[in-house]
């Protein structure tokens, strides 16, 4: 045993990493652990050049690979420009008609990602690998159907809308979600319940497991509740340190924890962002039955306090997004680039009515289309 280093034979034991004996060099201090393996294998290098030369992004290839980015294109620019493809007949590969295989192979992941496989049987100076398409049997749910999606969220994801007729919440028919379903080939799978936070989501998560595991992907739509206030509280003492239902730290920690459980189940998360608050038409509506003043007291005279409060929160789902480099889809812009969108809200001025729902569902197709 030398030293890497200074190729000294004064060498002593230094603990173990991840089970591995370390040693340190007594002339130079130099610690290493002898042949210790660095870098990944030939083959997932390839494995990343084939998926990449099939159209599939280099994001979703790093997470195939359980890698970052970031390597996959190093990996890339390290290998030669082209790469030959053979392909296993063997796996009783579906005829392809009118289509490229490039194009075919893309699709067929998106939508099933179980039935897409890669195996590195050979790897050479060739750089030859089989790429396997594994036909399985669909699911009765998934039989003819495209995306299947796994949502966890609240009252907006639900579709609930306010009657102000009688003054109560009630589900809209013809919600985003279902329109969803009628334009686009997408299956749901709708865990979302009224006034529920990121803690709701959580124990909905774990208790849908199975469901998570069948989905290709996770929706989560929070937020809204999280920023909201006891208003009963306030109109009768505005004077104490009234707090959300979460602050703002911990809304960021426990979506962060949620975005992680979907995660490790191999699945993909999509967030979505929250309309924009009417800060006069909600002001109105939780001083109903309530003490005016005292609100105001707390609201410091200033009924814009209530929709920068609500605009923050929305804004840490974006910083989330971005933190955890996962796709959201913003609605936020389609209510703003309204020049008036209060007509796009029931009169509580926080659930979109069925205007609002269409509008959604318009973002909700832009984005469809130019994610998948």
């Amino acid at each position: 045993m030398i030293c890497p280093k200074c190729h000294s034979q004064q060498i002593k034991k230094n603990g173990l990493v991840f089970g591995a004996q370390r040693y340190r060099c007594k002339d130079c201090g130099h610690q290493f652990i002898p042949d210790a393996p660095h870098g990944r294998d030939l083959t997932d290098k390839a494995t990343a050049m084939a998926l990449c030369h099939l159209g599939v992004s280099q994001n979703q290839t790093a997470r195939i690979l359980k890698t970052t980015p970031t390597s996959i294109s190093r990996w890339l620019s390290q290998m030669p420009t082209s790469l030959p493809f053979k392909f296993n007949q063997d796996n009783h590969l579906s005829e392809i008609e009118e289509t490229t295989l490039c194009s075919y192979i893309k699709k067929l992941y998106i939508e099933n990602k179980e039935n897409f496989l890669i195996s590195q049987n050979h790897f050479g100076s060739d750089f030859e690998v089989d790429v396997i398409i594994k036909n399985k049997k669909a699911s009765p749910e998934k039989a003819g159907k495209g995306l299947l999606v796994c949502a966890f969220g609240d009252s907006l994801l639900q579709g609930v809308v306010h009657d102000a007729q009688v003054n109560k919440y009630k589900i809209l028919r013809e919600n985003f979600v279902a329109l969803s379903e009628q334009r686009f080939n997408v299956v749901w799978k709708n865990y979302a319940r009224h006034g529920s936070t990121v803690l709701d989501g959580e124990k909905a998560f774990l208790s849908h497991l199975s469901q998570v595991q069948d989905s290709d992907y996770i929706l989560f739509s929070f937020g809204g509740n999280e920023c909201n206030h006891d208003w009963d509280k306030i109109s009768q003492n505005p004077n104490l340190p009234h707090k959300p239902k979460l602050t703002l730290k911990q809304f960021h920690d426990k979506y962060i924890q949620l975005i992680q459980m979907a995660q490790k189940r191999g699945k993909t998360p999509i967030l979505f962002s929250l309309p924009p608050l009417h800060a006069e038409n909600f002001v109105r509506s939780v001083c109903l039955g309530r003490n005016q003043s005292n609100i105001m007291k707390f609201l410091h005279n200033d009924i814009s306090i209530a929709y920068r409060w609500h605009s923050m929160y929305n804004l840490e789902i974006f910083k989330i997004a971005r933190e955890r480099d996962i796709p959201i889809i913003d609605i936020s812009t389609c209510f703003l680039a309204k020049l008036d969108y209060a007509p796009y809200l029931c009169d509580d001025g926080v659930h979109p009515n069925e205007k609002g729902h269409q509008l959604i569902a318009e973002a909700l197709k832009e984005f469809y289309c130019r994610y998948f």
